[in-house]
């Protein structure tokens, strides 16, 4: 049992989509269940903006909440067209050094992320890794990128992320890595990758030592700009320890 209320791991999707889709939430309590939800994106603003006190609002979290999101949290330095922690993950979705305008592939997603986590740190007051402390038993909001994660955890080959022999695959190496799944049936895709996000959090209490952080630090420029920033990753040096029975 850890200290923390809650791991709450989120699997973004694009907010400035014609139909947006919510996002899967998986909340992890401190013995491991997982119990899953979702949250609703506020109706994004004239000119592709998304007012930070409605981010704030519909992601709303309680006191003490470690959260952990597949999504960027900040911009590529200046003059960069990717950030560091993406190009050593091999991240599909890249993030450059402005805010890219909805339209192209991963644009509406990589803005609405970054701007869902200024949002955060600045109204509820979320303490991000680097920039408020420089531990990782202090920070309470994170980005990962589920596959990469995947790819440390798998002794071999998963399967196509969507297909059944994939997602029970992936499901169970959770469940050997010490979750309890409370909702009946294999999970979905995006269900999962929420779910990793959520065991990267409830790592970083529990398990410290296996859990690393990987790219540049967080910076925030005189105009409030947030830059680069690590994304939580299972060291790869060690392997996810099977549950106590």
């Amino acid at each position: 049992m850890t200290d923390a209320r809650r791991f709450v791991g989120w699997d973004l999707t694009d907010p400035f989509a014609r139909a947006p889709r919510p996002v899967d939430e998986a909340v992890v309590d401190g013995d491991g269940r997982v119990r899953f939800s979702q949250r609703v994106w506020p109706e994004p603003r004239t000119g592709h903006g998304l007012d930070p006190e409605a981010l704030a609002e519909a992601f709303a979290l309680q006191p003490g909440d470690v959260v952990v999101v597949d999504g960027p949290q900040a911009l590529a330095n200046p003059g960069e067209r990717v950030r560091d922690a993406e190009r050593k993950l091999r991240a599909p979705g890249r993030t450059p050094d402005v805010l890219p305008l909805p339209g192209a592939p991963f644009a509406g997603f990589v803005r609405g992320s970054v701007l869902l986590f200024a949002a955060l740190r600045a109204h509820a007051r979320v303490p991000l890794l680097d920039l408020d402390t420089p531990a990782l038993s202090q920070a309470r909001l994170f980005e990962a990128f589920p596959g990469a994660t995947w790819r440390a955890l798998a002794v071999e080959k998963l399967g196509a992320k969507a297909s059944p022999e994939g997602r029970a695959r992936r499901q169970a190496l959770l469940e050997s890595a010490g979750l309890r799944f409370l909702d009946a049936g294999t999970c979905t895709h995006d269900q999962l990758d929420a779910a990793l996000c959520a065991w990267l959090g409830w790592r970083t209490r529990t398990r410290p030592g296996d859990v690393t952080a990987v790219g540049l630090p967080l910076t925030q420029d005189a105009d409030g700009t947030l830059r680069e920033g690590r994304i939580l990753d299972l060291d790869r040096g060690v392997q996810a320890a099977p549950r106590q029975r």
